[in-house]
């Protein structure tokens, strides 16, 4: 057994109980929540899962542990975890089921372990480099997906790849068109799984490493990609703007034809 494979082990075993603890708190409705001053929400919980993985991981560890909630100072050049113990905490308030924990490994840049673990609808996806990606045993994708049947965004509303994305709609070149909130990486595991053959996001900040990376490295060991408008491949550890994960190379490539051509204005 290599060791990649033990450390996803063991972190399989502590994002699971990380899970039961935010299953628990949201059936029994014993949390409160309040606002950043980035004006996003954080639940009492967000911490409380943080405080566990980051214990349970150092005590298994001599690795640093980066998490969004009160974020430690690291040395990058060095390997690091990084966690979002909630990562859709409006979707955790208000009882959506799109909640994720995002837990990877990072070394030198690199994603080496994924973790994103939805513990309301219990889907495990997980991978290590070099490996395929995984929900619970089973290998991904689920299905083959080679055409663009299936669209979910989370753009600005201004933006004009909104109006671009319903005129391809009506022409019945994008055969399903939907958004969904809650977590971005839980949403981008889903075009891993088959689900989706696109995902559209946007950043209007750089993301942290517990934004992307760990379900950047899911797509990518399952055959997709994540890139941007342009079709290059973004940076999992930090990336400002729009991503376009991909279920396979046809779906992206088939994708960005008839997307870019629309649109008057790429930011």
């Amino acid at each position: 057994m290599s060791q990649n494979t033990l450390y996803l082990i063991i972190a399989k075993q502590i994002v699971d109980e990380a899970g039961r603890i935010i299953r628990e708190a949201r059936e029994t409705n014993t949390f409160s929540f309040e606002f950043k001053e980035d004006e996003t929400p954080i639940s009492s919980i967000d911490q409380q899962v943080q405080d566990y993985m980051a214990k349970r991981l150092k005590d298994n560890f001599d690795i640093q542990v980066m998490g969004e909630e009160n974020c430690e100072v690291l040395d990058i050049s060095k390997p690091y975890w990084a966690i979002d113990p909630i990562d859709g905490t409006w979707a955790f308030i208000t009882h959506e089921n799109t909640s994720a924990i995002n837990l990877s490994l990072i070394d030198k840049g690199e994603v080496i372990i994924a973790i994103v673990f939805n513990p309301f609808t219990n889907e495990f996806f997980h991978t290590e480099k070099t490996a395929k990606s995984y929900i619970g045993m089973l290998a991904l994708p689920l299905r083959s997906n080679p055409t663009v049947a299936v669209v979910n965004f989370k753009p600005e509303r201004e933006h004009p790849i909104v109006k671009t994305l319903n005129q391809l709609f009506k022409e019945d070149r994008v055969k399903k068109l939907t958004s969904i909130g809650g977590s971005i990486a839980y949403s981008m595991c889903m075009v891993a799984k088959g689900a989706f053959s696109n995902y559209i996001a946007y950043f209007p900040n750089s993301t942290h490493a517990w934004d992307l990376s760990a379900a950047f490295l899911i797509i990518k060991n399952s055959g997709g990609f994540v890139t941007d408008l342009q079709g290059v491949e973004i940076d999992p550890i930090s990336h400002k703007g729009y991503i376009i994960a991909s279920a396979n190379a046809q779906a992206r490539d088939d994708f960005l034809a008839m997307l870019n051509p629309l649109l008057d204005v790429v930011t």
